[in-house]
């Protein structure tokens, strides 16, 4: 279930980071929105704060732990993705 829900946050870390959907916000913010370790925590942050993915010792360590989680695990796919597929905007 854990891998399930990391997976939910790196998924919506990359869909805002990549999303054309998001183009707009992502020009508005480009040093949060174009960072996937910006975003990723961010978006693990919420995840462990809201108690969506929980470690079990309080929201405020689930918010820090899943954040920096969210954060790597999100660059890392990341950097695999672009590796393997190339960057999806073109530049």
């Amino acid at each position: 279930m854990l891998f399930l829900l990391l997976s939910a946050c790196i998924g919506a870390t990359l869909i805002v980071v990549r999303g054309t959907i998001f183009s707009p916000l992502q020009e508005r913010f480009p040093a949060l929105l174009g960072c996937s370790q910006c975003t990723g925590t961010w978006v693990g942050i919420a995840a462990g704060a809201s108690g969506l993915v929980t470690t079990g010792y309080g929201r405020v360590v689930d918010a820090l732990v899943v954040g920096c989680a969210t954060s790597f695990l999100a660059m890392a796919a990341d950097a695999l993705l672009l590796m393997l597929l190339g960057d999806p905007k073109g530049d």
